[in-house]
């Protein structure tokens, strides 16, 4: 069963989609909760995280993706977002999950997409709620990322007009300067949960050497397993029915290894 849900924050009204598998009502289910990336939504390019959700339901799992404030259909505009306001609304939207009695709310699995793998990054490190975290070709440098995907030029025109069009986005130059502040490489040795990273490995918006870079910081922690997935010729959203299923597999392999 997919069902469309709002979830309510001190300013928004996030739209969300959640999906819940069918099951023994006496038995409580685990979740998921996906994050999507920059200029994305919770559906993702080429239908990435619908495909994904239902994937993971069919296997038994609620999963619930939502979109930020600003995207999809979402309230608020982009121009106004900042990776802070997505730390909250993340929370917010597992904090969501809890009205919903058949699933086990004690145990979270958070799954974020580049700019929402260091998004749900943050989450987990400052989360009781989140157990395990999965990040699908996380952005590792904020700033410096994003700022290679939109060009350096629109940088500093944000910077002197306020805001910047990219690909049909108007972004704010707070979110800069919110992005300059997020250190996910840093918060990540504060997660003590299992962690999963995959990464394509033709990926040309967030390199390859971001999941190397989270796996080494992963390495380092005294608590919690951590397993790096490189999935051959993939590029950044997995745009290829082969990719996706790939991505699936692995994901649900290492769910089942955890339990």
């Amino acid at each position: 069963m997919e069902k469309q849900i709002s979830i309510h924050t001190d300013s928004q009204q996030l739209s969300g989609v959640l999906h819940i598998p069918d099951c023994n009502k006496n038995e409580k289910i685990p979740a998921i909760v996906i994050c999507h990336g920059f200029v994305s939504s919770k559906v993702g390019q080429h239908r990435l995280f619908v495909t994904l959700a239902r994937n993971l339901c069919q296997a038994g799992y609620a999963v619930l993706r939502f979109d930020f404030s600003g995207c999809g259909e979402s309230s608020g505009e982009y121009q106004d977002i900042t990776t802070t306001q997505q730390i909250e609304e993340a929370a917010r939207a597992i904090d969501s999950l809890e009205k919903h009695s058949e699933i086990e709310f004690s145990s979270i699995t958070l799954i974020g997409h580049s700019l929402g793998g260091a998004i749900a990054t943050s989450v987990a490190a400052s989360s009781r709620k989140v157990h395990q975290l999965i990040l699908l070709s996380p952005v590792a440098n904020p700033f410096d990322d994003i700022v290679k995907i939109i060009g350096q030029h629109r940088y500093l025109e944000s910077l002197e007009k306020g805001s910047v069009n990219f690909e049909g986005f108007e972004l704010g130059k707070t979110l800069f300067m919110s992005l300059a502040e997020q250190r996910p490489l840093a918060e990540i040795n504060k997660f003590h949960g299992n962690v999963l990273v995959i990464h394509g490995s033709e990926d040309m918006e967030t390199p390859l050497e971001n999941a190397y870079q989270y796996q080494k910081r992963l390495e380092q922690r005294t608590e919690g397993h951590s397993e790096l997935k490189i999935i051959k010729g993939a590029d950044h959203c997995y745009c290829s029915a082969i990719w996706k299923k790939e991505l699936s597999e692995f994901i649900l392999d290492w769910l089942k290894n955890q339990s």
